[in-house]
C-alpha cells in the first residue's frame, strides 16, 4: 500500500464499480423486487430497461424506438417484446391502416411492476441515505444530477434518451 489518499475521481470510480457489481450480482434487484417473483424476473437489466422506456409514453413506441432507447439490436428487442407480451406486461397495437407498424405500451401489470421496482429502489436509496442530514441529501442529489448530466456520452449518436430512462 502506498499510503496516499486516493483522489476524488478514484473514490467515485470505485463507488460506481461497487454499485454496478451489486446490481449485476442481482442482490439489489432481488432486494428491490421485495420478494415479488414477477418483479425479480422483469428486473433483468434489458427487460426492465424495456419496461422503463415505455413508462410515461402513453402513445407507445415502435419496436425500433424501443431498441434504440435500451441500446439493443432490433432482433433482441423483438425477442424481448415477445417475452413481455407473453408475460402480460406490455400490449401491442397495430397502427390503423398499416398492420406492419405496431405501437407497444405498458399493460397495467407492467406499469404496476415498474412502479414496484422503482419504489423498491427508492427504498434502497432512502436506506443508504438514512444517516445523511437533510442538507447533505439535497446537496448529494444536486451534485449527482450534475455528475450524470456531465457524464460523457456518444455525441455522434442520434439517439435521445427517453423520458423513462433512469
Amino acid at each position: 500500500m502506498s499510503g496516499r489518499e486516493p483522489e476524488p475521481d478514484e473514490v467515485i470510480e470505485r463507488a460506481l464499480v461497487r454499485i454496478r457489481r451489486d446490481q449485476q450480482s442481482r442482490r439489489l434487484q432481488r432486494r428491490t423486487a421485495g420478494g415479488d417473483p414477477a418483479a425479480a424476473s422483469a428486473a433483468s437489466a434489458a427487460r426492465f430497461r424495456y419496461l422503463d422506456a415505455l413508462d410515461g409514453n402513453g402513445q407507445g413506441l415502435s419496436i425500433s424506438q424501443i431498441a434504440d432507447a435500451i441500446d439493443v439490436d432490433r432482433p433482441r428487442a423483438s425477442r424481448l417484446t415477445a417475452e413481455l407480451l407473453a408475460d402480460g406486461l406490455i400490449e401491442r397495437e397495430t397502427a390503423p391502416g398499416d398492420s406492419r407498424y405496431a405501437r407497444i405500451r405498458l399493460a397495467a401489470e407492467g406499469q404496476g411492476l415498474v412502479d414496484r421496482v422503482r419504489a423498491g429502489r427508492r427504498g434502497s436509496v432512502a436506506e443508504a441515505l438514512a444517516e445523511f442530514t437533510d442538507g447533505e441529501v439535497r446537496t448529494f442529489a444536486e451534485l449527482l444530477e450534475r455528475f450524470v448530466d456531465a457524464w460523457p456520452r456518444d455525441r455522434s449518436s442520434s439517439k435521445s434518451e427517453p423520458r423513462g430512462e433512469r
